[in-house]
């Protein structure tokens, strides 16, 4: 008898450390990621027509947001979900056409250093690079859940400075040969990562017919020139991270 509720006690036990260890998986999310080069094309267009785009856009969003405050208040967490929906899309018509201003000019050649900054930011190493439990390195696309591809990146100086102060990097996030192409388009196209305090990345736009991911801005944020580029991969890859952690339910657990 003795023994069978000893057989008893350590079948419960078991279960209760089969049930722990699923709920710490599951608080804590892994997805592999594999970063590679990728491509932007920004829309075709001088310099002039591409600040113009940017212009029009800016002022169909002021005018949309203008009309809503005006009927339903300042408070944007009070309006009905469509309004909120409607000029959300506004804004991210102008985020899109900022971006196709800013990286109207795009050099090839300064893509395998922002892949390699991302690449050791998404590892946690270098200078304030910590935190991102919810990323491991694929060694390819195809055994990757996630393929994070470095789209362009930019630098601007301040003041007439020899170095840059203040850099962005341009990626996106789809999916890996991992993951099921349909599973992945169940993530809303409105979804917005919440970077937190301190972290200066951006969500350019959802996914498109024509590139079936998420497009995400990583900013350096400091204006200082020390460490420009390296601020502006951490940035970038804290919203990869955060990404795995708001979406690794649709994305299919391990």
């Amino acid at each position: 008898m003795r023994n069978r509720l000893v057989s008893r006690g350590l079948l419960g036990l078991g279960v209760v450390v089969g049930v722990s260890a699923m709920l710490a998986a599951a608080d804590e999310p892994m997805r592999s990621v594999f970063i590679a080069a990728g491509t932007f094309q920004p829309p075709p267009g001088d310099e002039k027509a591409l600040a113009a785009k940017v212009s029009d856009a800016d002022k169909a969003r002021k005018e949309l947001e203008k009309q809503i405050k005006a009927q339903f208040g300042k408070k944007r967490e009070a309006w009905p979900p469509e309004k909120e929906d409607e000029l959300y899309a506004l804004e991210e018509a102008l985020a899109v056409a900022n971006v196709s201003y800013a990286y109207r000019k795009v050099d090839a050649k300064k893509i395998p250093d922002a892949i390699k900054d991302l690449t050791r930011a998404a590892e946690g190493k270098g200078m304030q690079a910590g935190g991102k439990k919810h990323i491991t390195m694929a060694p390819s696309a195809a055994d990757a859940d996630l393929l994070v591809e470095v789209l362009a990146r930019r630098n601007e100086t301040n003041g007439g400075a020899l170095a840059a102060t203040d850099c962005w990097v341009l990626i996106s996030v789809g999916p890996g040969g991992r993951t099921d192409k349909a599973r992945f388009a169940k993530i809303p196209a409105t979804y917005r990562a919440k970077t937190g305090f301190g972290t200066y990345a951006y969500k350019i736009s959802g996914p498109t017919a024509d590139r079936p991911a998420f497009v995400f801005e990583g900013y350096n944020g400091t204006g200082t020139s020390f460490g420009c580029h390296g601020a502006a991969a951490n940035a970038a890859s804290k919203v990869v991270d955060r990404f795995i952690e708001d979406n690794h339910a649709l994305l299919g657990a391990k």
